[in-house]
């Protein structure tokens, strides 16, 4: 990226349990530090409006809102997710979703004992986009290392960038 492009750009950070959205297309939307984690990615090229979910756990006890910070949650992030995007003028059937992380972050061991946030985390986020009626059109998760995730409000390009190594466009 330009040096000159880096000065315009505008970093909004979601951090764990948090939702972003933007429609300003200087702006790009990070998680950072993905592990377990899951960094869920929206954008509505119709109206370049953009979101993002840095979602933690896979389900809350009783699927409301009303825990502190309960966008921690896939059950509900995912749905506050869709509401803020259409508040934004967002278009349900033309969104495009992009999933990265779910790492098993903890020994192999851990997995065996149910520990596995990771994958518990990524067959949560698909079974509420499947509920949601929403097609997963790019990810990139599992594996052990840990991830940063962009989205670029202008273009709707996803870019991961996995520690220790490469960087790809989803």
């Amino acid at each position: 990226m330009a040096l000159e492009t880096l000065a315009l750009e505008k970093s909004l950070v979601a951090n764990l349990g948090e939702i972003k959205i933007s429609r300003d297309p200087e702006v790009t939307i990070s998680c950072l530090g993905v592990g377990s984690c899951i960094a869920l990615c929206m954008y509505d090229p119709g109206t370049c409006v953009g979101g993002v979910a840095h979602i933690v756990l896979p389900f809350s006890t009783n699927g409301t809102q009303s825990k502190e910070n309960a966008t921690k949650y896939a059950d509900v992030a995912i749905p506050e997710l869709l509401q803020r995007m259409r508040e934004q003028g967002a278009v349900r059937s033309r969104l495009i979703v992009k999933i990265a992380g779910g790492a098993q972050m903890f020994s192999p061991g851990a997995s065996a004992k149910g520990f596995d946030t990771g994958a518990r985390n990524i067959e949560a986020v698909k079974k509420v986009l499947a509920d949601e009626a929403l097609r997963i059109d790019a990810e990139d998760i599992g594996g052990n290392r840990g991830r940063t995730v962009r989205l670029y409000i202008a273009t709707g390009k996803v870019v991961v960038r996995i520690v220790g190594g490469i960087t790809k466009e989803l």
